[in-house]
C-alpha cells in the first residue's frame, strides 16, 4: 500500500475532474497531492516532485498522456503510472501498456466508486 504521506501526481486537463480525484484521494487519507493540467506540466512535475504514484488522463492538450507517459518512463521506469481515460479503445490501452503504464482506469468515476477505484491501485504498490 502506498504510504499516506506519499506524493501523488494527478494529471487531467479538466479542473473539475482533477479536483474530484483529489477529493477521492483525500477521503482515503492522502493529502500530499500535486496537480498538472496537461502532459507538458505533468512531465515537469514528475521531474521536479518525484511522486510515488501518478494518475494521468490520456486525452489532453499540449502533450497527450501517452506521450507524457513515454517521457516519464525515460526519467523513471519504476514509479507506478495509472492511466485515466474515457477512451476504451484497445489500441490506446495497448499503446499505454507498451509505454509502461502500470494500470488503466476508465473515467466513469463516481462518488460511489471513485475512491474504491483509486484505492485498488494504491493498494497494489
Amino acid at each position: 500500500m502506498i504510504n499516506k504521506e506519499a506524493k501523488i501526481l494527478v494529471v487531467d486537463d479538466m479542473g473539475m475532474i482533477r479536483k474530484s480525484i483529489v477529493k477521492y484521494l483525500s477521503t482515503l487519507g492522502y493529502e500530499n497531492i500535486v496537480e498538472a493540467g496537461n502532459g507538458l506540466e505533468a512531465v515537469d512535475a514528475f521531474k521536479q516532485e518525484s511522486p510515488e504514484i501518478v494518475f494521468m488522463d490520456i486525452v489532453m492538450p499540449e502533450m497527450t498522456g501517452d506521450e507524457a507517459l513515454g517521457k516519464m518512463r525515460e526519467i523513471n521506469s519504476e514509479t507506478p503510472i495509472i492511466m485515466l481515460s474515457s477512451v476504451a479503445e484497445k489500441e490506446t490501452i495497448k499503446r499505454c501498456k507498451e509505454l509502461g503504464a502500470s494500470g488503466y482506469i476508465l473515467k466513469a468515476l463516481t462518488i460511489e466508486t471513485g475512491a474504491d477505484e483509486l484505492n485498488k491501485y494504491l493498494s497494489m504498490f
